[in-house]
């Protein structure tokens, strides 16, 4: 190692860290600038002592250049600890085991770009930790088994941009957290069995990402508002997860949450949830089969999760969507070959009765073309023109419609006026197989009324 390089990597710490730190803001930043890459060790220090006449401690403006800043173990006491606008270079950060006391802890408008900031295993008092505003990139922001106070931790308008975010077995007393019109892109934010009492996670941007959140417990309310851009995400993960308060799922998704196993006391909002189901198609000798299935065979059991829940909060809507969506995952899958066959078809003909546009569409295609046959078989030469057209226009409405008191009748003259006494055995058949589609058609018709009107 030359001498170069042992003063760019020159470290500050104890007496003399806390004897330049006690000089002020600038002439500490002065020392960072002719040590860009110095290593600042505050371990083990009890800053409950330095406090000023007012009680404040104060990194307020503080640079701490592109080494390692070790905090581990500190002792801030009670009172504001104030980091507001510090910036935080290349190195790792280390809070670690620290204890704060009440008051609180203001990180707004700072910048980490470290590799590792880590609060595991801290200790909170009653006070806020405040993240407003400031802005993380490339490395992660671990509060494992951080024990949090009375107050909040508030994320708003902070902009976390390839970050690993973990509350692994992080405990929160009476606090919330908040993400508020954050920015999160390309972002792992893991909350896996964290004791919060409320959650806001309702960001302006989540580019590509996941949230896992398996065994989450929350005590009161919950809310999962994802932007436009969440369609990007890769997973959305609340498996085993307890809510003692209300839950609010919304946002346009191309993956299916997993809700499943979890456990609520209170009303589940998903009115507003979209979900996309993932399929892959295959593909044979270079040509491509008709069909396509489930990218992930646990998304039927994903989506089953959500139309139960649906169907407990009484949001038919919601379970509509949510079942149409689990019938296409299991085909293919789950559902047998003959059983897939009569899934698309109901897909394709009413969306699983979603949709009336589409068998009335349908029902009208299929009289017209059936018209059309029953005129091109006339037989009887008072069929001719006009009145032939007619005669099968009213044969092919009364075979659409049974169910009017004048279609038998109806049916009866115009067979006549067609065919005289025997319509043949090709006339027969069509008549039978427009009645069978057009009882399908008018069921689908039915069904989706009831769905579209269902109280």
């Amino acid at each position: 190692m030359t001498e170069e390089t042992k003063q760019k990597t020159q470290a500050l710490e104890g007496k003399a860290a806390l004897e330049l730190w006690r000089q002020g803001k600038v002439s500490w930043n002065s020392w960072i600038k002719q040590h860009p890459n110095g290593l600042i060790n505050f371990a083990y220090v009890d800053f409950s002592i330095e406090r000023d006449s007012k009680g404040k401690l104060s990194f307020a403006g503080y640079h701490f250049g592109d080494g390692n800043v070790d905090f581990t173990k500190s002792t801030f006491g009670n009172g504001t600890v104030d980091f507001s606008a510090a910036n935080f270079g290349n190195g790792g950060v280390y809070f670690s085991d620290a204890s704060f006391g009440n008051g609180d802890i203001d990180f707004s408008r700072a910048t980490f770009n470290g590799d590792d900031i880590d609060f595991s295993n801290a200790i909170l008092g009653k006070g806020n930790l405040n993240f407003s505003e400031a802005k993380f990139s490339n490395g992660s922001l671990r509060f494992n088994e951080t024990t949090f106070g009375s107050g909040d931790l508030d994320f708003s308008e902070s902009t976390l941009s390839n970050v690993y975010l973990a509350f692994i077995n992080a405990t929160f007393d009476d606090g919330s957290i908040y993400f508020y019109q954050a920015k999160l892109d390309q972002i792992k934010v893991k909350f896996s069995s964290a004791r919060i009492r409320n959650l806001y996670f309702n960001p302006k941007v989540i580019g590509l990402g996941r949230i896992e959140a398996e065994g989450l417990s929350i005590k009161g309310r919950s809310t999962f508002e994802l932007p436009p851009s969440a369609r990007t995400l890769e997973s959305f993960n609340l498996h085993s997860a307890s809510f003692d308060g209300p839950l609010t799922l919304a946002g346009d998704l191309s993956i299916i949450p997993d809700l499943r196993a979890t456990r609520y006391s209170h009303q589940v909002d998903l009115s507003d949830l979209k979900v996309k189901l993932r399929r892959k198609q295959f593909w044979s000798i270079g040509v491509r089969k008709i069909y396509s299935v489930a990218q992930d065979p646990q998304d039927a059991a994903r989506l089953r999760r959500l139309k139960e829940i649906a169907e407990t909060n009484k949001d038919h809507q919601a379970a509509l969507r949510f079942s149409a969506d689990e019938n296409r995952a299991k085909r293919w899958i789950e559902t047998s070959w003959f059983g897939s066959v009569l899934d698309m078809a109901f897909s394709a003909f009413s969306d699983y009765g979603q949709n009336i546009l589409r068998p009335f569409v349908a029902l009208i295609v299929l009289t017209a073309a059936s018209m059309g046959l029953y005129k091109t078989l006339a037989t009887e030469t008072s069929a001719a023109g006009w009145e032939g057209w007619a005669q099968a226009a009213l044969l092919s409405a009364s075979n659409s419609l049974p169910f009017l008191p004048q279609s038998r009748d109806l049916r009866e003259d115009a067979l006549t006026a067609l065919y005289g006494a025997d319509p043949g055995l090709w006339v027969n058949a069509i008549m039978i197989a427009q009645g069978v589609l057009s009882f399908i058609f008018l069921f689908l018709i039915g069904l989706g009324l009831r769905n579209r009107f269902r109280l």
